[in-house]
């Protein structure tokens, strides 16, 4: 029997996340792996804790921002590979944010406000680790040491949904003791969601059956495997905006708000969870370019939420014909996720969505009574064989004025 855990059935509810990436790689705006590509000396590197001072940093407004997006949990960097925590570590390592001129914990910052907000706070903790001389040479020790740091997360803020690690793919073939450290969320955080990033090249894989959650690194796949060892998994796909995790200002190659759109619903038409990546500039602020994209996709969010968050891939239910469609639904309704429509115009300016545009799926055996645009309520024509289960609706086109990029019907059955 397939066990399922509430922790992760709510999980997937969340639906959208957001990966916040932030450290001292910050300050020089070109990438979260700057020292280790740019092979920057590692003393010259380390002393960017010298003016690290988070003096923009303001938790409230980003997760203000984020939950706006409509992010119902938010993923932050406690420690990336460069090795710098951004909390109070508490004698374990005077590379912390308590010994930069921010001398404030951070993470505890950013926890109190997402909890005002009624967003999910989880942490990213890198297993791989520049900084550490231990982890080349001392590797049993160096697990001690994670494990301490990890442990300082577990037992000082309070309630914590999740942990997302990152870095057992630089040594594949250790021992990890992860037993011991995730054996150690479970007791102080028993409800804590666990994921462990596979890495761009083992997308997927479960190592080990603490995790909860199977990931993919900059990858929409087609399908999630939801079982490991008769536990039920959740999946969750992470994608970055531009190409890079950490702030990289003349990094200009932003994905379009379409392209996003577009990603989301891939990603909860295969039943999974989002997680889209920002990185903060080197005082803490979330950079225009990033604001403004996270405020686009909230007006999406926003119109089409019933149909995002609490609802799943309904089986024996698809689209016919245009590939990218797709329906998900609950108990009550089902919604038809609709592409590439084009805007209603006239004569003098004709933008393609004039005339019958007719799309159609399989699968709907109950008696439908209406089927209705989420975003302004107008009713679509329909046509619907409960016998065979084919439904045929009339897209028409956007209204002049509009172009949600992906739009929403929501059907309500008969009773």
């Amino acid at each position: 029997m397939i066990k399922v855990f509430p922790r992760i059935k709510k999980f997937e509810k969340m639906g959208i996340g957001l990966f916040i990436h932030w450290g001292l790689y910050s300050q020089l705006s070109q990438g979260e792996w700057t020292e280790y590509i740019h092979h920057i000396d590692r003393d010259k590197y380390e002393k960017l804790i010298n003016t690290f001072s988070a003096k923009d940093f303001n938790a409230k407004k980003i997760v203000a921002v984020a939950k706006q997006m409509g992010a119902k949990y938010i993923v932050l960097t406690t420690k990336h590979h460069e090795g710098f925590f951004l909390y109070d570590t508490h004698g374990l390592s005077n590379f912390d944010v308590m010994h930069s001129p921010a001398h404030r914990d951070l993470i505890q910052e950013f926890v109190s406000a997402c909890r005002d907000a009624d967003i999910a706070p989880f942490f990213y903790v890198a297993t791989y680790d520049w900084h550490s001389e231990l982890y080349h040479d001392h590797f049993n020790e160096y697990l001690d040491y994670l494990l301490k740091s990890v442990k300082l997360l577990c037992k000082n803020y309070g309630k914590i949904s999740g942990f997302w690690f990152d870095g057992n793919w630089d040594k594949k073939d250790a021992d990890w003791q992860l037993p011991k450290l995730y054996g150690t969320i479970r007791k102080y955080q028993p409800k804590a969601i666990i994921i462990n990033n596979t890495g761009l090249e083992n997308g997927g894989q479960i190592v080990d059956p603490e995790i909860d959650v199977v990931t993919y690194e900059r990858q929409t796949p087609n399908k999630i495997n939801h079982g490991f060892n008769n536990k039920y998994l959740a999946g969750e796909s992470s994608i970055t905006m531009n190409n890079h995790w950490g702030y990289a200002q003349n990094d200009l190659n932003f994905k379009s708000v379409k392209e996003l759109i577009e990603n989301i619903v891939h990603i909860r038409g295969i039943g999974a969870n989002i997680l889209i990546n920002i990185g903060l500039t080197g005082t803490g602020t979330i950079p225009l370019t990033n604001q403004a994209i996270m405020q686009e996709i909230g007006k999406w969010t926003n119109t089409y939420s019933e149909a995002i968050y609490n609802t799943h891939p309904l089986k024996d239910v698809s689209a016919s014909g245009h590939t990218k469609d797709l329906v998900l639904g609950n108990t009550n309704n089902s919604y038809l996720f609709i592409h590439d429509l084009n805007i209603v115009g006239d004569k003098n300016v004709v933008l393609g969505g004039e005339g019958i545009n007719l799309r159609s799926f399989t699968g709907f055996f109950k008696k439908i009574k209406r089927i209705i645009w989420l975003d302004n309520n107008a009713e679509l024509y329909f046509m619907h064989d409960p016998n065979s289960g084919i439904l045929t609706i009339d897209t028409s086109g956007y209204t002049y004025g509009t172009d949600w990029c992906v739009r929403v019907a929501k059907i309500i059955f008969e009773d």
